[in-house]
C-alpha cells in the first residue's frame, strides 16, 4: 500500500500549487492527495479562463519532484443545499475537469443537506438525485466520485455509517460512484473500523486517515475530544490495528491517504498563543515527515508498505 497526503493544509504555508508539491516531496511523500477544498472558493483562479495555468502548474511539478495524484478532494460547498445545489454544481464541473486534466482519478464528495429539516429518506434520496446529475461529466472523463462518510447524524446529516454510505452507492448504482472512508469521522461517531471498512468492501476505494479523540467526555465536558481534529495517527485514541485488519480482509487496492492538518488546525492557535508566531514552512516539513514516517511503521508492520 503505497502513502499520500492531502496538500490542503500546506497552502497556509506556501503561495503557489507546485510549492505544496515540492513541499511533499521533502517529506518523502510520492503521492499526493489534491485539495480543491482549500483554494476553491468564489473568485478564484479556478472560475477564471486562467484556471489551465493551475492545471499545468501542477503537470510540471508532479513531473519535477516526482510526485503521483492518487485522489482529490471537492471543492467546499453543498451539493443540496438551499439552492438545490446550484453554486456547488458550478464548482464541481470545473473540479472534475481540472482533477481529470491533473491526472487524479478520483474525487472525494460530501454528502450535502438542507438546512431546514429532513429525513434521513429524504437525505439519501436528495443525494443520489444530486450525484446523479454529474454521471454524464465523470463517464466524459473517466472519474471516480467517492461518497464520503461524515461525523455526525446532527442538523440533516446521515452519512454516518458504511451501511448509510451504501444506501447512497448503491442507490444510485454506477461503477464510478464508489466510497471514501474517513477514519476520524467514524471514530467520532464510535463505530468499529473494522466492522464498517469490511461492510463497504470492495465499494471503498479510498481513505482519509486521521486521529481524533474519539467519544471521550460525550456530555460535552471536553468538546475537543468530540472534534474533528485531523490530527497526526497517535496522537489521538483511533484503533489502526482494526483499520488495517480491515483493510487487508477486503484487499483494499488504494493508497493508505493522510488527510492531516495538525498544525493549522491545533496548535499555536492566534486566540490563545498570542505571542507565538505562526509556524513556518520547516516546521510543517517537520511535523508531515514524521507523519510520512509514521505512516510508513504503520505499513511496514503490517508487510502492505509500497514506496
Amino acid at each position: 500500500m503505497k502513502l499520500s497526503q492531502t496538500n490542503g493544509p500546506s497552502f497556509n504555508f506556501y503561495s503557489t500549487h507546485a510549492e505544496t508539491i515540492s513541499h511533499l516531496n521533502k517529506c518523502g511523500f510520492r503521492h499526493v492527495d489534491i485539495s480543491f477544498f482549500t483554494k476553491f472558493m468564489k473568485g478564484s483562479i479556478y472560475f477564471s479562463d486562467d484556471y489551465m495555468k493551475v492545471v499545468n502548474e501542477y503537470k510540471e511539478a508532479f513531473k519535477k519532484f516526482d510526485i503521483t495524484p492518487v485522489q482529490c478532494h471537492e471543492p467546499a460547498g453543498n451539493n443540496i443545499g438551499d439552492d438545490n445545489g446550484q453554486y456547488y454544481h458550478k464548482k464541481a464541473v470545473r473540479a472534475i475537469e481540472m482533477a481529470a486534466k491533473i491526472g487524479c482519478p478520483c474525487m472525494t464528495i460530501h454528502p450535502g443537506k438542507k438546512h431546514t429539516p429532513m429525513t434521513k429518506d429524504e437525505f439519501v434520496t436528495g443525494n443520489i438525485e444530486s450525484i446523479r446529475k454529474m454521471i454524464p461529466l465523470i463517464e466524459e472523463y473517466g472519474l471516480m466520485l467517492l461518497f464520503e462518510n461524515i461525523e455526525s447524524y446532527e442538523n440533516n446529516y446521515f452519512a454516518t455509517t458504511a451501511d448509510d454510505v451504501i444506501a447512497v452507492i448503491d442507490g444510485i448504482g454506477h461503477p464510478l460512484i464508489q466510497a471514501c472512508w474517513d477514519v476520524g469521522h467514524a471514530h467520532i461517531n464510535g463505530l468499529n473500523q473494522y466492522d464498517e471498512i469490511t461492510k463497504l468492501g470492495n465499494r471503498l476505494k479510498s481513505l482519509h486517515i486521521h486521529d481524533n479523540l474519539g467519544l471521550i467526555n460525550q456530555k460535552g465536558v471536553n468538546t475537543l475530544a468530540l472534534s474533528d481534529m485531523h490530527t497526526i495517527p497517535f496522537f489521538g485514541n483511533i484503533n489502526f490495528d482494526d483499520i488495517m485488519k480491515g483493510l487487508i480482509d477486503i484487499n483494499y487496492t488504494g493508497t493508505f491517504n493522510f488527510e492531516v492538518s495538525a498544525i493549522k488546525k491545533h496548535m499555536a492557535r492566534p486566540d490563545v498563543n498570542k505571542n507565538i508566531d505562526k509556524f513556518n514552512p520547516d516546521v510543517q516539513i517537520s511535523s508531515d515527515t514524521l507523519l510520512y514516517q509514521i505512516g510508513k511503521h504503520i505499513l511496514k508492520s503490517y508487510n502492505c508498505y509500497e514506496y
